[in-house]
Formats: C-alpha cells, structure tokens, sequence
C-alpha cells in the first residue's frame, strides 16, 4: 500500500499554491526522455513566475516504474535547476522536478528511458600500441542494419562509457558466459573478457558492459595470464576455463574460473602445455541449445585434445597426430566437428587433411593428403571461420584473405587469395562471420592510416566477397571481431 501511496503522490501533477501570490510555470520541449545507460540525461526546464525576483528552490526526484530496483520509494537526485544525472541501471523511470517560492511550489513531471547501449550488435576488441585495451560497439536491431549504419553510430569507448576509472590492458578474448539454468537468454548471462597483461577477468553485465566483478588471477594463480576463454553451457555450469601464458608468453596451463564464486584456479593436470586454444559453438540439434567446445592443439607431442563446456566432456585423439605438425584448426559451423590442417613434420610439403564427424573426436576414416606446390598460404597463428551456408572456411595471412572449399573432392588450400588489399601495410588482424552467414567481418589495421584510430571493418558478401561496407577508425589494433547477441 505504501508503494501505491507514493507512485500516487508523483502522478499528481496539482499547483502547491495556497495563494495567487507568484504562481510558478514551468515548460520544457519534451517530457520522455531516451538515454543510453552510463550517458547523463540533461533537463534544462523554463522557469517563470510572475514576481521575477523571489527566490525558487528546486527539488529532482524519481521512482521507477518498471518494477525494478528503486520501485519502492522517491529519490532525491538533484537541487539545481537543470538536471543532468546518469541513472544507475537501464529500465524507466518517472522524474518528478518540484519548484517552490515563498509563497508555494508547481510540479512538473518527465518519463525517462534509460536504454541499454550494448544490448546487440558487432563488438570489436583492440589494442592500442600501448596495449591499452578498447572495447567499440555497434548496435544493431537487425543483422542487415550494419549496411546502412555510419562510422559515427560505432561507440568507440563501449567500456569507459560506463566504466569511466577503469582502464583495460592487453585484451585477449571476450565471450558471453552462459550460466542459467533455463537458456542463454535468461538473466545471469554476462560478457567475460580476459586481460593477458594485467592477470584480470572482468565480467561485465551483458547489456551495458558495467563491471559486476573481476577476478585477479595473480591472487590464485600468479604464474598465470590469461588469453583464450571456453565457455560454460546452458545447464548451470558455472566455471569458464581459461587458456594462458606463462611469464614469458608461452602456452601454459588451463585454468578455471568460477563464475558464481569469482575465484579462478588452475585446472587440475590433465594435458601437456598447449600451443592452440580454439573455440567453436555446438547448437544440440532439437533442443537449440548453444554448448561452447574447445579445441586443444599440443604440437609439441603431437596430440589434439577436446572438451565440451568445460568439464562436462573431455576427449582425445590418441596417436592419430603422431609424425604431423598441426598447422590450423577449425569448427564447422555450429555442429562441432572439426576440420584439422597438418604437415608431415620431416616433410612439410605433405599436407594432410583430417576430418572429425562430432565434437568427440571421431573421425571420418578417409584422409585426404597432396603434395604442396608452392608455399603454404595458411598459418598457425591466424583465425579460421567457417559458413555452413556456403560450405567455405575464410582465412588470412598479412593483407590477404582466403576462401577454401574444404567440401570439395579434393579439398587443397587455395594458392591464390579471393582478396587482397591494395595497400601491403593493411594487416587483417581478426575475421568473423555474421550469424546469418551474409557476411564476413574482416578487420584491419594500418599503422599509417590517416583516422585517429588506425583500425577499421569491413563488411564482405560471403559469397561474392565484395565489400559491402566500410568502417574507417573504429577500433586500435583488433584481435577479435564478434556477434555480441542479446542476452
């Protein structure tokens, strides 16, 4: 009844004046208000009274409205005349500003929708030459919309909007946790991202990148630091392993996170050191439920171990590798197989071609193997990303993309690149492909570009591969591109 008492009180919109004394009127040129969380809403009212020289007090206060947190009573939030307040979270909100005089006081009232700024879209992470961490995003309604956006819709400090004391360093990875019992869309789901140079996972709120916790891995694991991060899964698994370096950048152990406990520990001695960490995204068919499978790379002993959220499932590949020199790894589509690329460690123009038929680590019983003719366009260090539409797998290598057709009879690697930068100082850094399959997102860095910031995306057709959009100085140096959904 309370609750009812006072949301009654700031829907009456009544003069306060007992007399006709100075009565006070008070416009503004709108009443609803939208605003990004961690952007201040600005009201700057007209204030008259018919006895200009009395003094006015002035009195800010709001309630939400959408059940939320601040539901339960009025709050003060400002006593001058113009109000400018950032909210404390997104939701609507009902603003009451009250101006009294001497002789009594008039309301006006305002609807406020603060908006959650990152709720979907591109999300690209970077470094600076610094290795000062930035977080740019685009939001999107719809996929397609990111071809009729502009460079000035790219918010290009996503983090510091709402995290204005912090700075990132050395970003490496960023996914979305998913640690509801339900499905990924339930609340709880946040954005993990790991900072290799600092030793920190912070994890953000998934729609408005505010920090809710981080985890100094130094405190539980100082010879640890972070890079690549394996999901949780749909049913409640609350841990995220984590890959990492030692202190001199090597591969070193896979660590864990605990989600709900916020606490990160080493994962207890299952594999040797890994050299690739490789993440992909199962969707159970009929149930539509996303499972995060990670692939482990040990070159050094030529083994290929496999894990299925985490810990649920972990599985090997025996002596399948021995001999070979795993060069590339990537999942097709979102069915958990995998496609391996390897060279014959005492010849390494014997490329062999291993196909996986789940994320288990069974393979078809064919290999496909040829002989190079000319240098290998693939490398151990760049991204591959497959479309499952187009039955292609898109790679990189300096200011080159490729496109193999790894379904074809004879599936060799493309000699020649389906694309190529004019300029031999853009770098492709990082690509991804869009969840419709439309198109490849390709960024690129080029320290001698004439924008303030030296990286930009491209939007390819993933079919045609022409560039269907452009966006010039979003980002520092990009290490990974990807579809932020709305969770």
């Amino acid at each position: 009844m309370a609750w009812l008492l006072l949301y009654g009180c700031i829907k009456d919109e009544s003069s306060g004046f007992r007399t006709e004394g100075s009565p006070i009127t008070i416009t503004t040129e709108d009443t609803v208000y939208y605003q990004d969380f961690g952007t201040s809403v600005l009201i700057d009212p007209e204030v008259t009274q018919s006895q200009p020289d009395l003094p006015l007090v002035y009195e800010w206060k709001f309630i939400a409205t959408d059940g939320g947190a601040s539901s339960d009573s009025l709050r003060l939030i400002g006593t001058d005349k113009v109000l400018d307040y950032k909210f404390p979270r997104s939701g609507i909100f009902r603003v009451r500003l009250r101006v009294e005089n001497q002789y009594g006081s008039s309301f006006k009232f305002f609807q406020v929708h603060v908006q959650a700024p990152f709720e979907q879209g591109i999300l690209v992470l970077s470094n600076d030459q610094s290795d000062v961490g930035r977080l740019s995003f685009l939001r999107l309604k719809e996929e397609d919309e990111v071809l009729s956006k502009k460079e000035s819709d790219f918010n290009l400090n996503a983090f510091k909007q709402s995290n204005p004391g912090v700075t990132l360093h050395g970003l490496r990875d960023a996914i979305i946790s998913y640690i509801s019992q339900v499905s990924q869309s339930e609340t709880g789901s946040g954005l993990v991202v790991s900072s290799e140079t600092d030793q920190v996972l912070y994890c953000l709120n998934a729609q408005n990148f505010l920090i809710e916790n981080q985890v100094d891995v130094r405190a539980y694991c100082p010879e640890m630091y972070p890079t690549t991060l394996f999901g949780s899964d749909y049913a409640g698994i609350s841990e995220v392993l984590f890959a990492s370096n030692d202190v001199d950048g090597n591969p070193d152990d896979i660590g864990v996170f605990e989600v709900e406990g916020f606490i990160a520990r080493p994962r207890p001695a299952a594999y040797n050191k890994f050299d690739k960490a490789i993440l992909g995204i199962m969707v159970i068919e009929g149930w539509s439920i996303l499972n995060y499978v990670a692939c482990l790379v040990d070159n050094t002993h030529s083994e290929v171990h496999s894990m299925e959220n985490g810990s649920v499932g972990k599985w090997n590949a025996g002596d399948r590798f021995t001999g070979e020199y795993i060069v590339n790894v990537s999942f097709l589509g979102t069915s958990g197989c995998m496609v391996f690329i390897t060279q014959d460690k005492n010849d390494p123009s014997k490329i062999r071609i291993h196909k996986t038929i789940d994320d288990q680590l069974e393979f078809e019983s064919g290999i496909y193997e040829y002989t190079l003719a000319k240098e290998m366009t693939l490398t151990h260090e760049c991204q591959m990303c497959s479309n499952d539409k187009y039955k292609h797998i898109y790679y990189y290598k300096d200011n080159k993309l490729y496109r193999w057709v790894y379904m074809a009879n004879e599936p060799k690697l493309p000699e020649k690149p389906d694309f190529e930068f004019a300029d031999e100082n853009d770098e492709i850094t990082c690509i991804a492909c869009s969840p419709n399959e439309e198109h490849i997102y390709v960024c690129v860095y080029n320290p001698n570009a004439t924008t303030e910031l030296k990286g930009r995306l491209l939007i390819l057709n993933a079919d045609t591969l022409e560039v269907e959009k452009e966006y010039k100085g979003i980002s520092d140096k990009a290490l990974k591109v990807m579809w932020k959904v709305s969770v």
